[in-house]
């Protein structure tokens, strides 16, 4: 016990570096694929091809 203590005592700014670097990546790709979809949302919507939202259409 006293050895797996210290092995994550030891251990225990590596876990840290990695976790802020796998949050990173994380934001980094939703930041990415959001840009995507809302660069595609805005040209849809230059071009008069975006469907209008479900509330605004006409029963």
């Amino acid at each position: 016990m006293d050895k797996f203590v210290m092995d994550i005592i030891r251990e225990y700014h590596v876990a840290v570096h990695h976790s802020i670097w796998i949050a990173g990546i994380i934001c980094c790709w939703v930041a990415l694929t959001g840009g995507i979809r809302f660069g595609i949302a805005i040209y849809r919507r230059k071009k008069g091809i975006y469907p209008p939202a479900t509330s605004m259409m006409e029963h």
